[in-house]
Order: structure tokens, then sequence, then C-alpha cells
């Protein structure tokens, strides 16, 4: 007798009960997922932040700008190897639906404080020359179809001088990053282009921040200082910390993350281990004359537990495994908007396994009451209820 057609005969016993039972899996898992995401989203941060580097805001407010000026005195303070600075402004491609972000920065510095960012050297030289140069991360230039040597308009821009908010740049190269989805998705340009073509003078000779790649990170407090102390009395002050502990501070605003995913998944897996406990158990109960006729005609009690267990199993499993490939997706479709938040947002493969690895331990936790009830089944018994 094949036990694959004894499974498929018992889920379409009840049709609706299995679907329901079925999605409910499907959502459990799908909801693991999306919480993995936003535990790598906070956790990974911190991962890739490294000491080495400083960032430097405006110490009242980080959204408001610090002049060009201060460049030249931050990049003189002892420890200091290498000054980016960046300012930007979100723009579209063709389409306003083609949004990204545009990063103007100092080309020639940028792979120096960045230095998990490489370009190939010919685009990398071919991108220092070229005034209304750019490099796209190879997500962005995927998503948006370009390649190397294409001109690129990008629409929506702050206006030019000129009057036009189409800021027109050459895609020079494609940089490349082990970095999460986030960071491969960024626009860079030169700072020199934007600032001299910006019509609002306000916004002109200022940056967003300054990043500052140093040479030992156990001077990062005092290389920290010394900047700030520089600018204790211009106005605006400024705020440096390294990277790491602004991911560590950023991470202790929402809390314990690890321990509010493990909660919530907790909650979200105990009851569906009830559904599906009640689902089999119920199943059981109902084919208790047909696992009596099985055991009369030979069948040994192992084999009717190993069914079970292969039925719980596989209703686990398909359920699990198709809430992972689902959840993967979500998780990819939300990455462009929680990006700009969490920029390590998505789903790992370590998370993938413990999801696999769930669904064999819950599939073999709803299964063994059931299993339980089959062998110890009277075939005499049974058979005098049926």
């Amino acid at each position: 007798m094949n036990t694959l057609t004894l499974i498929a005969g018992a889920f379409q016993r009840r049709k609706a009960r299995t679907l329901f039972t079925f999605l409910s899996v499907v959502v459990a898992f799908m909801l693991f997922c999306i919480l993995a995401a936003v535990r790598e989203g906070m956790v990974g941060q911190v991962k890739i932040s490294i000491a080495e580097r400083l960032d430097t805001y405006n110490k009242v407010n980080q959204g408001n700008m610090l002049p060009l000026s201060y460049y030249d005195k931050i990049v003189s303070v002892p420890g200091v190897t290498a000054v980016a600075y960046f300012t930007g402004y979100q723009g579209h491609y063709r389409d306003e639906k083609n949004k990204f972000q545009v990063v103007a920065t100092n080309a020639s510095e940028l792979f120096k404080v960045y230095q998990e960012f490489s370009a190939p050297p010919a685009q990398h030289k071919a991108w220092l020359a070229d005034r209304q140069g750019a490099v796209a991360g190879p997500l962005l230039a995927k998503r948006m179809g370009w390649k190397v040597g294409d001109s690129i308009p990008v629409l929506g821009g702050p206006a030019q001088k000129d009057g036009s908010k189409t800021w027109y740049y050459h895609l020079d190269g494609i940089y490349q990053t082990n970095l999460p989805t986030a960071y491969q998705s960024f626009f860079v340009t030169h700072y020199q282009y934007y600032n001299q073509g910006v019509a609002n003078t306000q916004a002109q000779n200022v940056v967003g921040q300054y990043t500052e790649r140093i040479d030992d990170p156990r001077n990062a407090q005092a290389i920290s200082s010394a900047i700030d102390k520089i600018f204790e009395n211009a106005t605006p002050q400024t705020l440096t910390r390294s990277q790491a502990l602004e991911s560590v501070s950023f991470m202790r605003q929402f809390g314990d993350i690890t321990a509010m995913v493990i909660y919530v998944g907790i909650a979200v897996f105990f009851t569906m281990l009830l559904i599906i406990g009640n689902t089999m158990a119920q199943s059981v109960r109902e084919r208790t004359s047909e696992f009596a006729m099985l055991r009369a005609l030979g069948f040994r009690r192992p084999w009717l537990a190993v069914l079970v267990l292969q039925e719980s199993l596989l209703l686990m499993g398909a359920g699990g495994i198709l809430g992972l490939i689902l959840g993967y997706e979500a998780a990819h479709l939300l990455a462009p908007s929680v990006g700009n938040v969490l920029q390590t947002f998505g789903m790992t493969w370590n998370a993938a396994l413990l999801g696999i690895m769930l669904c064999l331990v819950f599939g073999l936790l709803a299964g063994l009451v059931p299993m339980q009830r089959v062998s110890r089944l009277r075939v005499a018994d049974a058979l005098r209820r049926a």
C-alpha cells in the first residue's frame, strides 16, 4: 500500500480544514521571515560598522548642514587618514516610481574612507577625471537597465542655476561591495558638480556630514573629542562619534530587538503548534476505524505511528518552506522602502536554516500526541466503536 496515497487521502478528508491549517503555517513562517529581516536590520548594522570610521554631524540637529570649510580643519587632526563629505538629494529616472538616492561626495577620498567599496581601476580613474561622472551600485544599475557609458538624466532634483531640475550624469562605473543590498543601490556623484550647479545659495558650500577614517580605533574617542574641540566656539558646533557607537545607540532606541523578535516569534509559533496539533488529533480520531482495519490486516503499530508522523512533517514542511519562500520575497520587496532606515534589512542564510529546522521540530511536536494515540490503539475496541 502506497504511503503517499494514504496521506493524500487523509488531507482530502476535510479539505477546508487542511487548507486553512496549511495557510496558518505559511503565514506563521512568513512572519518569521519578516521578523528575522527586521532583527538583521538592527543587529546587522552593528556587524558592518567599524570603529575606524567616525561620523561628524551638526551638534544641534543632525539634519542641519555643516560648512564645507570645516574639511581642511578636520583632515589636519592627528590620527585622521582620510575624510569624505556627503550631501545629495532624491531623484528619479524616467518615471517617479524609479526613485533613488543621489549622493554627492569628494570622489577622491570615498574609497579610502569606505574600503568595502571598490570599482575596476579603469572605471575609477574615468570617474575621478569626469566632473559629471557617476558610479552606481550593482543592484541600482540592474534595476534601471544601465551599463557603463550611459548618459543618465536624473529628474526631480533641486533647481539648477538655469532653472532646470534635471541633472545629467555619465555612468563611468559600477562599484562593488559585499555589504547588504541597501548599500548596493547608491548613485554616487561629484560634489563639485552639484555645488557649482545648484541654484539655492543656502545649499552651496555646505555638506550633510563628514566621515573620517582613523589610523587606530583605540583612539576613536580622543580623535572625536579633538574634532569637536576645534569647532566648540564655531557656529554650528559639531558632534563626532564612531559608527560602531552610533549603531549601538540606534539599537538602544528600540530596546532589546532580539528579545522582542523572540517573544513575538514564540507567540506566533505556539499558536501555530496548537492549530497543527489539533488538526492532527482530529484527523487521527476520525480515522480510528481505518487504523484498526490496518492493524487487523497486519500493519504494525510503529508503521502506523510513522505514517502519522509523516503526515505532520509533510503538512508542516510544505507550509513552512512555502512560507519561507514567500517571506523572503516579501522582505526583498520591502527592502527598498525599509532600507533607508534599516540598511541591513533582509533575510540571511542563517535565518533560512533556522526556519527549516523549526519546520522539522514543530512537525515532530505536532505529531507526538496523535502518534501516541495510534500506538495505543486496541483493534477490538476500535472496531466495536466503529
